[in-house]
């Protein structure tokens, strides 16, 4: 497997989505399906386990309200955000494409069709010593001040932003991990005849992980004045504050091929000689048709 360095993940790409429940369907039943079946389905089908080098799950945390963050939740009242890393475009293409993935994957709707879905790369840019993935995460969706290029937005939120957000925020103990995703542009229709065909992709030049210690650390940070100044007097010439929206949610590391220390196994579905390798070469449909 590859190794990538915990402070720099520029060499993969994030295939980041989020997501919501049907609206007669209610969270729990929504969060047993994304976490239980959508699970067995991808480690199942080799496509995925193929190109896919770190699965993420962030469940959105209920009882979150407007007044405990910096910038409001969603009006699409998002209930989850999954973070695929993949190691180029072709392997992104084929996890879209793929016969194996498509037939198992897409018939299984359990959700919406609305999305935000957004290629990204990310770069670690602080983590506590011995830090390990999960807990709850403060998550912010940036929408590009219109009269800034992606370039410029992308300079500013790195060089200005970041390293006044960092001076403040661990000085204090409030954050245990920070990593900035900027936007990575693919060609128009890409999305046609996928699951994803209705969502919206792209439209956020910039969006950041807050690791925190728990909701308690939720309400330090909120509580922290100086510190929320800092985020909005900062922010407020590189966002369109409209389209902006924050997630809290918790992070369940499905499986992590790159990260040194927090290694999954190989998938079984990769090993020919495995129990489920030889379900995979029975094929996933057609079972009631006679072959002769």
């Amino acid at each position: 497997m590859q190794s990538a360095s915990p402070k720099n993940g520029t060499k993969f790409l994030k295939f980041l989505i989020c997501a919501r429940r049907k609206r007669q369907d209610t969270q729990e039943r929504y969060f047993y399906e994304w976490g239980n079946i959508h699970v067995a389905l991808m480690l199942t089908t080799p496509a995925p386990m193929r190109v896919f080098r770190r699965y993420v799950q962030h469940f959105s945390v209920s009882g979150v309200t407007d007044d405990m963050l910096v910038y409001p939740l969603s009006r699409m009242e998002w209930d989850n955000m999954a973070d695929h890393w993949l190691a180029t475009h072709e392997d992104f293409l084929e996890a879209l494409t793929a016969e194996s993935y498509v037939q198992r994957m897409q018939p299984h709707q359990f959700g919406d069709k609305e999305f935000v879905l957004q290629l990204a790369r990310g770069r670690s840019l602080f983590q506590r010593p011995n830090f390990r993935s999960g807990g709850v995460k403060l998550i912010h969706w940036f929408k590009k001040h219109p009269g800034l290029s992606a370039e410029e937005f992308q300079r500013r939120w790195a060089e200005e932003y970041a390293p006044a957000l960092l001076e403040t925020a661990t000085a204090k103990g409030l954050i245990r991990k920070y990593v900035q995703n900027t936007e990575d542009r693919l060609p128009p229709g890409v999305f046609k005849g996928t699951l994803f065909e209705h969502g919206g992709y792209g439209g956020y030049a910039g969006m950041e992980e807050i690791w925190l210690d728990g909701m308690g650390g939720l309400a330090r940070f909120r509580d922290d004045n100086a510190l929320v100044d800092l985020i909005r007097t900062r922010m407020a010439p590189l966002i369109d504050e409209s389209g902006t929206f924050s997630m809290v949610t918790t992070e369940r590391v499905v499986f992590d091929f790159v990260t040194p220390n927090e290694m999954s196994p190989a998938p079984a579905i990769l090993n020919p000689d495995s129990l489920e390798a030889r379900i995979d070469t029975q094929g996933y449909r057609g079972w009631n048709i006679p072959n002769a």
